[in-house]
C-alpha cells in the first residue's frame, strides 16, 4: 500500500465531501491492476464492504463506509484468528474515509474509534504502513476539538507521543507530522498549554532515561538514540509550543549543547534555526540568547567542519536579530561575543562559511547597532564640560569596533575583500560618529594603501572602503585624519591618491570648508608652479598645475547636497565669477557644479520634500534626510538672488568662449534662467540685449553679402566671423528659454524663421537647432500657428544645408507628434506623409549622426503611435507601418531601399509588426528583379531581421518563400551577396532545423545545405573538444545586449556569429546569469587559492631577516613589509632560473650534454655581403669548420631532421614541431568583438602542437630526447 498515500488527502478537518464519488470505485480504479499483495487485500476488503452495503440496501455514502469500516475493524480486532492483512486494509480504508465524512459523525463515535485505534495500533504484528495510516486517523480525531476538554484528549494524545521514538523511520516521521499538525490546530485555545506540557514532559523523560542508561551501561546506545528521535520531533514542533514550555526545553538544549556531541549539537541548532525563522513567534529571550552565546563560544574551541561553521553563521544572524527584537538590553551586551565568533569564522579556509559570516556581520551591523548604542560610546569619548572622563572599560560599541578593525590584520589577508565590505558597513552605520569611534581603522586603511600592487590585489575594494569612511565622516573630519599635505615641500609627500576618492564619494560637505581649506591652497600651487617654470623645471611645474586642476575638480562633489548653501554660496560666487572670466579650462567644472546646486534644490522643492531616489548610498540618504522642503527653499532663494550676476557673467564668458565649453555654459545659463526672479525681469533683460546684438550682426551680415555680390570687398568684415558670432547669439538666446515668457519666445521664433532660409550652413544649423528646442520645451505655444509652421518647413526644404538635416529631423518629429493630435488641421495626412517621407530618405544619409537620428525618430514615432497610456493605439502603429511600406512604390532605388530599411527597423523594434512585415515580403522579392545593389542589400537586411526576431513557428510557415527568394541571389558574386545569402541560410538552419530547410530546398542547391550542415557539425565538434575556446565564445556571446546596428544588418558580407546580436532578451539574460555564476565560481576558486597560498607563506624562519634589531610584531606595517619581502625572496629562490640546492646548501647540477662554453651557435652569414665576394666564401668555410667542430665535440640542434631529400626547403614530420612555425597576423586581433579576438588566437594552437606533450620539460631535456632518438635511428641504419 505504498502508493495509497499519494492519491488520497489526509490531515483535514473540513466538512464532508459527499459528492466526490463512490470510495470503492475510486480505490478499485487506482489499485485493481496492481500486483502487490497489500493492494489486492485492499481491493478485496473494500469490495466486500461495498457488496455488504448493497445487500442491506444502504447507500454508498462516506458515512456508510465509515460505519461499516469501524464495525468490521472492531469485529476483527477482537478475533485472534483474524487475518492481519484484512486489519491493515481496514485501517487504510478508515484513514481514507475519515477525511470524507462530516465532523459531526466522527465526533459522535470518537470515543469508540479512539479505543479501537489504541487497541489495534498496539499490535506488534501490524506493518509500518498500517501504523502510518492509523496515526493519520488518530490525528483526525485529536483535531476535532469542539465541545471537548483536555481530559477527553489526553490519553489519545499521550498514545500518539509514544510513536515519536518508534524504531521505524516512516512511523516516526508520521508521528512528528501529526504532533505538529495537532499543535498548530491548538493555537489560541486552552488545549495548547497541556499539549505543550505533554511534549515537554516526554522530552524530560527521555533525557532522564538516557542519563540513567548511560550510568548503568546497559541501554546506553538505545537511550541516546531515543533522545535524537525526540530532538527530530522538536525540530518540527518546537515552534508551536507555548512560550513557557519553549523556555523549559531551551534550558535543556543548553545542557545538551555543552556535551559537544556533533549529532546532538546539529539537532539542537536545527531546532533553534526553525525557532528563529518566525519573527512574530513568542519565546523567552534569555534562554535563547544563552544558547546562541554557547554556540558562538563553540566556534573557537571546537574543530568544526565547513557545514557547521556555515550553519552557525546563519543561525547567529537570525537568532541575534530575533533576540534583539524581543529584548534589546540583554542582546546588546552579548554583541561583542557574537562579532568575535563571526570574526573567528572568517579566519577559516571554508568559502561558504566565510561568506555566511560576512553576511551575518553586515546584517547585525545594520539591524542591531542603533543610535543609542553609538551615542553611548561617543559620550564616553566626549565627556561633559567640567567633568573628567571616568576610567571605565571599553563600551559595547568600542568592543565591536575593535573586533571589526582586527579584520584588517594580516591573518585575514585572504578575505580582505570581504573585510573591506564589513568595515564599509560599519562606517555607514556609525555615520559622523565614526570620527570618534572608528578613526584608528581609517589609519589602518591608510597604511594598507602603501602596500605594493603586486602584493595587494584589493586596491579597488580598499578605495571603496575609504570612500565609505569619507561619506560617513564628512570631508572635514576625514581630511583631519588623512590630510592631503598639499603644502609639503615635495609633492611625493602629499596624499594625492585621495583626490579620486574625494571626487567620487564626497556628499553633504560644507562649501565654506572647500573655500577655506582647499581653494586657499590654489594660490600656493600656482606660485610654486610659476617659480619652477622660471627655473626651467617644466615637468615639476606641470605637476603642480595638475594638482591645482584636481582641487578644482572636487567642486562638483562639494556641491552635491552641501550643508551650508544658503550661508556660503555668495562667498563662492565671487570666486567662481573670477575663475570663469580668467581660466577657460575650468568652465566645464564650474558650470557642472552650478547645475548640480540648482537642480537638486529644484527637484526637492517640486517634489515637496518627498523625493524618492533609488539605489543611493547610506551617506547620500543621510544627507537627503537633512534636505527638507524648507532647507531647499531657503537655498533656492539665495541662488535666485545671485541669478542676475551669474547670468551676466556666464553670458559674457559664453560669447568669448571658443566653443569647447559652450554646452556646459548653456546648461548653467538655462538652470539659472529657470530660477531667476520673473518679477524683476532678470532673464528678459539679458535676452533683450542678446537679441539686439543678433539684429545688429544680422544687418552687418546682410551688408557683407551685398558687398560681396557687388564685388565691393574693401574693408568688409569677414563673413565667417559674423556667422560664428550670430550662431553664438542664437545659442545664447535659446539658453534663456526656461525663463522666457510667451512674448520673448515669439520674438525668438520670428528671429529664427528667416534664418532657416539663410545660405550659410552654420546659421541654418543653429536656426534648426533653436527651433527644435523651442518645439520640444514650449511647443504648446505654437498650436495656433501650426499650419503656417508646417508650410514654412516645406518651403525651406529645397535649400536645407546637409549639416542642418539632423536638427531639421528633430523639428519634424515634434511637428508630426503635434499635428497627429490636431484634428482641426487641414491636409494633416498629406503633410505628415511628406514629412515621414523625408525621415525615411534620411535613413540613407551619408552623415552617420543624421542617419542614426532618423532611425531614432522613426522608432519614437512608432512608440508614440502604439503607446496606449498616451492615447496611442496598435492600429496607429500598423498605419505608420503601412505608410512606410508605401515607399516601396517609389520611382528610384534610393527611395525603395530607404523604405525597406525603415520597415526593417520597425519590425526589429515592434514584435507586433513582424507578421505585417512577412506580408510585405513577397512585394520586396519582386523588387529584386530590378537587380539593383541598393534594393538587394536592403531586402537581405530585412530578411535577416525577420529571421532573427520571428518565432520558429512563424518561420516554418514562411520558410518556402524565404528560401526561394534567397536562392535567386546565391550565384551573384559580382555584388558580394553570395556570402550574405549563405549566412542567412545558416540562420534559418539554426532557427528551424536542418530537416525543415531541407524539405523546401531545391535539389540543385542541396549541396549547399550539406556543406552548411558539415561546417556546423565540424564547428560544434571543435568547440566541444576545446574547453578554453568554448569558454571564450560563451563569454563573448553573453556579454553583448540585443541592440540595433544598421551597419551590421545591411553590410555586404556578414562575419561569423553576427546573428547572436539579435537574439531575444530572455536568452541573453539567461546566458548572463550563467556567465555571472561562472565568474562567481571562478572568484571563489581564486580566493581559495589565495587562502592556501597565504597559509604557506608564513614559515617561522622568514622573520629572521632583520639584522640589527628585532622585528616589532605590534607594528602592522612593518610586519606586513617583512612578510611580503620574505615572500618575494622565497618566490625568487623557487623560480626556474635559479640553481637547485640540496638541504646542505650545495648546488645540484644535472649534466645534460656539454657546458655552455662548449656550445656554439649556428652561423648566420652577413646579409650585406655579396654573393660572390671573398669574404663570403671565407666566412662560409669558417662556418663549415665550426659546424664540424660542434658536431664532433657535442650535440647541437640544427633542424636536420626536417631536411628534404627530394627538394629544397623543409618538410613536416609527423609527431614533431612545425618547421619555421609562425603565427600569421590577423586583423581580428584588433577587433572590439571578443569572439573575433578569440578566433584569431586559435591560430596559436597550430603553431605549437606538442605543448601538452612537452609541458614541464626544459629545452635541454627535449633536445636530449631528440638526440637519443636520432642516435637510435643512426645505430639501426649502421646495423643494417
Amino acid at each position: 500500500m505504498e502508493d495509497i498515500e499519494t492519491n488520497y488527502p489526509h490531515h483535514t478537518t473540513a466538512a464532508a465531501d459527499e459528492g466526490s464519488g463512490d470510495l470503492c470505485a475510486s480505490i478499485l480504479t487506482g489499485f485493481s491492476n496492481s500486483t502487490k499483495e497489500d493492494h489486492k487485500h485492499l481491493c478485496a476488503v473494500i469490495g466486500a464492504i461495498s457488496q455488504e452495503l448493497k445487500d442491506h440496501n444502504l447507500g454508498l455514502s462516506s458515512a456508510a463506509y465509515f460505519a461499516a469500516t469501524v464495525s468490521s475493524l472492531e469485529r476483527l480486532s477482537g478475533d485472534a484468528s483474524s487475518s492481519i492483512q484484512a486489519v491493515e486494509a481496514l485501517i487504510t480504508i478508515l484513514s481514507m474515509v475519515m477525511v470524507r465524512v462530516s465532523v459531526g459523525i466522527v465526533r459522535k463515535r470518537r470515543e469508540m474509534v479512539s479505543e479501537l485505534l489504541v487497541r489495534v495500533l498496539g499490535s506488534k504484528e501490524l506493518s509500518p504502513k498500517a501504523k502510518v495510516d492509523g496515526l493519520k486517523c488518530v490525528s483526525c480525531l485529536l483535531m476535532i476539538r469542539d465541545g471537548v476538554g483536555w481530559s477527553d484528549l489526553s490519553n489519545l494524545y499521550g498514545f500518539l507521543l509514544n510513536f515519536v521514538t518508534d524504531s521505524h523511520p516512516k512511523v516516526r516521521k508520521q508521528s512528528h507530522l501529526c504532533v505538529q499538525d495537532i499543535l498548530q490546530n491548538f493555537q489560541g485555545t486552552t488545549l495548547l498549554a497541556p499539549a505543550s506540557e505533554a511534549v515537554s514532559n516526554t522530552f524530560e523523560r527521555f533525557l532522564l532515561l538516557a542519563g540513567r542508561s548511560g550510568t548503568s551501561g546497559g541501554e546506553g546506545p538505545k537511550g541516546a538514540q531515543e533522545v535524537l528521535y525526540i530532538l527530530d520531533a522538536l525540530r518540527d514542533c518546537l515552534v508551536y509550543l507555548s512560550k513557557k514550555h519553549k523556555s523549559t526545553i531551551l534550558k535543556y538544549f543548553k545542557t545538551l549543547f555543552e556535551l559537544h556531541q556533533p549529532l546532538v549539537s546539529r539537532r539542537v541548532t536545527d531546532c533553534l534555526y526553525s525557532l528563529c525563522l518566525y519573527p512574530e513567534l513568542e519565546v523567552a529571550p534569555e534562554p535563547l540568547l544563552d544558547l546562541l552565546c554557547s554556540l558562538a563560544l563553540s566556534v573557537s574551541t571546537n574543530e568544526t567542519s565547513a557545514d557547521v561553521l556555515t550553519f552557525t553563521g546563519r543561525l547567529l544572524d537570525v537568532g541575534i536579530r530575533k533576540v534583539f527584537a524581543l529584548d534589546r538590553q540583554i542582546c546588546i551586551v552579548k554583541l561583542p561575543l557574537v562579532f568575535s565568533a563571526l570574526r573567528d569564522i572568517l579566519a577559516f579556509e571554508y568559502e561558504e562559511a566565510v561568506f555566511a559570516s560576512a553576511e551575518t556581520m553586515k546584517s547585525l551591523i545594520r539591524d542591531c547597532i542603533d543610535e543609542d548604542l553609538i551615542q553611548q560610546g561617543v559620550s564616553k569619548r566626549l565627556p561633559k564640560a567640567g567633568m573628567e572622563m571616568a576610567e571605565h572599560g571599553p563600551t559595547i560599541i568600542e568592543k565591536i569596533c575593535e573586533t571589526i578593525a582586527n579584520l584588517l590584520h594580516y591573518q585575514y589577508s585572504a578575505v580582505w575583500d570581504l573585510s573591506f565590505q564589513i568595515v564599509s558597513h560599519m562606517f555607514d552605520r556609525l555615520g559622523v560618529c565614526s570620527y570618534n569611534l572608528f578613526s584608528g581603522t581609517l589609519r589602518s586603511l591608510e597604511e594598507m594603501q602603501k602596500l605594493s600592487d603586486e602584493n595587494f590585489p584589493y586596491r579597488k575594494q580598499l578605495h571603496e572602503c575609504i570612500g565609505s569612511a569619507l561619506g560617513a565622516m564628512g570631508p572635514e573630519n576625514f581630511l583631519s585624519l588623512l590630510p592631503l599635505n598639499l603644502r609639503a615641500e615635495n609633492l611625493s609627500e602629499a596624499n594625492l591618491w585621495l583626490f579620486p576618492i574625494l571626487k567620487q564619494y564626497t556628499v553633504g560637505a560644507r562649501l565654506s570648508f572647500y573655500i577655506n581649506s582647499l581653494l586657499s591652497v590654489v594660490g600656493h600651487m600656482k606660485e610654486k608652479s610659476r617659480r619652477l617654470e622660471a627655473e626651467g623645471k617644466m615637468f615639476s611645474s606641470r605637476n603642480y598645475d595638475a594638482v591645482t586642476y584636481s582641487i578644482w575638480s572636487l567642486l562638483p562633489s562639494f556641491c552635491n547636497y552641501p550643508l551650508d548653501t544658503a550661508e556660503s554660496f555668495k562667498d563662492l560666487e565671487k570666486i567662481l565669477s573670477h575663475a570663469l572670466s580668467e581660466e577657460s579650462d575650468l568652465h566645464g567644472i564650474i558650470c557642472t557644479s552650478l547645475c548640480i546646486l540648482v537642480q537638486q534644490n529644484k527637484q526637492i522643492v517640486e517634489a515637496g520634500g518627498d523625493m524618492v531616489v533609488d539605489e543611493v548610498s547610506m551617506s547620500t540618504m543621510r544627507v537627503m534626510a537633512y534636505y527638507t522642503d524648507e532647507v531647499a527653499s531657503k537655498n533656492l532663494r539665495v541662488l535666485r538672488s545671485c541669478a542676475r550676476d551669474m547670468l551676466s557673467v556666464l553670458s559674457k564668458v559664453f560669447l568669448k568662449s571658443s566653443g569647447g565649453s559652450g554646452g556646459s555654459l548653456q546648461k548653467a545659463i538655462g538652470q539659472f534662467s529657470s530660477i531667476a526672479d520673473k518679477k524683476e525681469a532678470v532673464v528678459s533683460r539679458v535676452f533683450k540685449s542678446a537679441m539686439q546684438k543678433l539684429l545688429k550682426l544680422t544687418q552687418d551680415a546682410t551688408e557683407v553679402v551685398n558687398a560681396l555680390s557687388s564685388m565691393q570687398i574693401d574693408d568688409v568684415v569677414d563673413k565667417n566671423s559674423l556667422s560664428v558670432a550670430r550662431g553664438q547669439l542664437l545659442d545664447l538666446a535659446v539658453s534663456y528659454l526656461p525663463g522666457l515668457g510667451p512674448k520673448e519666445i515669439e520674438v525668438l521664433y520670428l528671429a529664427v524663421v528667416p534664418s532657416l532660409k539663410d545660405e550659410d550652413g552654420i546659421i541654418q544649423k543653429k536656426a534648426y537647432k533653436v527651433l527644435s528646442v523651442i518645439l520640444k520645451d514650449r511647443g504648446d505655444l505654437f498650436s495656433m500657428r501650426l499650419e503656417n509652421l508646417l508650410k514654412t518647413m516645406i518651403e525651406v526644404l529645397p535649400g536645407c544645408h546637409f549639416s542642418a538635416k539632423r536638427h531639421r529631423l528633430d523639428c519634424l518629429y515634434y511637428l508630426i507628434l503635434t499635428a497627429s493630435k490636431d484634428d482641426s488641421l487641414s491636409r494633416r495626412g498629406e503633410i505628415i506623409g511628406s514629412f515621414l517621407t523625408e525621415i525615411i530618405l534620411a535613413l540613407k544619409e551619408a552623415n552617420k549622426k543624421t542617419r542614426n537620428r532618423a532611425y531614432e525618430i522613426l522608432v519614437q514615432i512608432g512608440r508614440a503611435c502604439g503607446d496606449e497610456e498616451k492615447g496611442g493605439k496598435k492600429e496607429n502603429l500598423l498605419q505608420l507601418f503601412n505608410m512606410v511600406a508605401g515607399g516601396l512604390a517609389g520611382d528610384t532605388p534610393h527611395m525603395i531601399s530607404a523604405a525597406v530599411k525603415g520597415l526593417a527597423r520597425l519590425a526589429y523594434e515592434f514584435s507586433d509588426l513582424v507578421s505585417s512585415a512577412f506580408n510585405v515580403l513577397p512585394s520586396t522579392f519582386l523588387l529584386l528583379q530590378r537587380k539593383n545593389r541598393e534594393i538587394i542589400k536592403a531586402n537581405l537586411g530585412l530578411v535577416k531581421v525577420l529571421i532573427a526576431k520571428s518565432q520558429a513557428e512563424t518561420l516554418q510557415s514562411h520558410l518556402g518563400s524565404l528560401v526561394e527568394g534567397l536562392l535567386n541571389w546565391q550565384d551573384d558574386t559580382k555584388n558580394h551577396f553570395k556570402a550574405k545569402v549563405r549566412h542567412l541560410l545558416e540562420m534559418l538552419v539554426k532557427r528551424c532545423g536542418v530537416d525543415s530547410v531541407k524539405a523546401v530546398m531545391p535539389e540543385e542547391h542541396m549541396k549547399l545545405l550539406t556543406n552548411i550542415r558539415k561546417i556546423k557539425e565540424r564547428r560544434e565538434k571543435k568547440l566541444s573538444s576545446n574547453s578554453e575556446t568554448r569558454s571564450q565564445d560563451s563569454k563573448a556571446t553573453t556579454s553583448r545586449l540585443s541592440r540595433w546596428n544598421h551597419t551590421k544588418i545591411f553590410s555586404d558580407i556578414d562575419e561569423e556569429g553576427s546573428d547572436a546580436e539579435y537574439m531575444d532578451g530572455e536568452m541573453a539574460s539567461g546566458r548572463r546569469t550563467m556567465l555571472s555564476s561562472r565568474i562567481k565560481s571562478k572568484a571563489s576558486s581564486l580566493r581559495s587559492k589565495r587562502v592556501a597560498r597565504s597559509a604557506k607563506s608564513l614559515p617561522e624562519d622568514l622573520l629572521d631577516r632583520v639584522e640589527d634589531e628585532p622585528l616589532n610584531l605590534l607594528d602592522q606595517l612593518k610586519t606586513r613589509s617583512a612578510l611580503h619581502s620574505a615572500l618575494q625572496r622565497k618566490m625568487k629562490l623557487d623560480s626556474d632560473d635559479e640553481p637547485e640546492t640540496d638541504p646542505l646548501g650545495r648546488i645540484i647540477i644535472h649534466e645534460v650534454g656539454k657546458t655552455k662554453k662548449e656550445k656554439t651557435s649556428d652561423y648566420e652569414p652577413d646579409a650585406k655581403s655579396g654573393a660572390g665576394s671573398h669574404a663570403t666564401a671565407k666566412s662560409s668555410r669558417n662556418a663549415t669548420k665550426k659546424r664540424k667542430t660542434t658536431e664532433s665535440s657535442g650535440w647541437a640542434y640544427t633542424g636536420s631532421e626536417y631536411a628534404s631529400k627530394k627538394a629544397r626547403g623543409d618538410v613536416k614530420r609527423s609527431g614533431k614541431l612545425e618547421p619555421y612555425a609562425y603565427w600569421p597576423l590577423d586583423r581580428k586581433l584588433v577587433s572590439r568583438r571578443p569572439e573575433h579576438r578569440a578566433a584569431a588566437r586559435r591560430g596559436m594552437t597550430s603553431v605549437v602542437k606538442l605543448t601538452k606533450k612537452l609541458e614541464g620539460k626544459s629545452a635541454s631535456g627535449v633536445l636530449s630526447k631528440f638526440k637519443k632518438r636520432n642516435h637510435k635511428i643512426v645505430g639501426k641504419r649502421k646495423g643494417q
